[in-house]
């Protein structure tokens, strides 16, 4: 016995959509937790503890702050980020960040959505980048 017709334009939808869907674009694929690009003014990189902030800009950053994003309408947690040389990577771990009453970060607890830094150069140019939380 041969399949319905129903089931057969079924299949092949499906089979339309998983081709169409899956046809990403390569460059812009990242690993997880990181800035998708390469040449990212700062690449950060989440792991389970601690975040790592790289500066690639060209000129140290004087100024900073991180910013944790959570899913829903919590508040989010700050950290500041102190002077960044060209080139410099430097750890932060995750319970520097703070919320406005004084919470720290606790992953098991909150639930992150992005990060995001905003910093200054020494000209005063502004960077920002943000990467989903993982």
């Amino acid at each position: 016995m041969g399949c319905p017709l129903r089931v057969r334009l079924s299949l092949v939808a499906l089979a339309v959509c998983a081709a169409v869907g899956c046809g990403g674009n390569p460059e812009s694929a990242g690993a997880a937790g990181t800035a998708g690009t390469a040449d990212a003014p700062i690449t950060i990189t989440i792991a389970n503890t601690y975040v790592t902030v790289e500066n690639r800009t060209g000129a140290p950053l004087l100024e900073g702050e991180m910013v944790i994003d959570q899913l829903g309408v919590r508040p989010p947690f700050r950290a500041p980020v102190p002077r960044l040389e060209n080139g410099q990577a430097r750890d932060f771990t995750l319970n520097t960040f703070r919320a406005a009453d004084g919470t720290l970060f606790n992953r098991t607890i909150a639930r992150g959505r992005s990060l995001k830094i905003t910093a200054k150069d020494a000209s005063g140019k502004t960077y920002e980048q943000e990467v989903p939380f993982k």
